[in-house]
């Protein structure tokens, strides 16, 4: 599942909530979420379905200063998983 969240996401500890998020939850997911050029965060996970839809309804808020306004999902089936854990990329 690939997640483009957009609002004011950057600067508001959006990434570092996300993270957090997944392993306080111990969601058996695996990814990266990262910040985009364009002033929007992206999230990869692969995973469970439950946890991915735990971790969709998250990222529709995000942290107290985040001001989410959109979150597009582009869902694809995966052969294999391509992560080992779950982090932060930097830009």
């Amino acid at each position: 599942m690939t997640l483009n969240i957009k609002g004011k996401v950057q600067k508001v500890g959006f990434r570092y909530s996300v993270v957090d998020y997944v392993m306080t939850q111990n969601l058996p997911i695996v990814g990266h979420v990262r910040n985009l050029a364009d002033g929007s965060v992206q999230v990869i996970a692969q995973g469970d379905i439950e946890a991915l839809k735990e971790l969709h309804r998250f990222c529709t808020k995000g942290p107290p200063k985040a001001e989410v306004r959109e979150v597009t999902e582009e869902v694809s089936p995966i052969t294999k998983l391509n992560f080992s854990n779950f982090g932060l990329l930097s830009e």
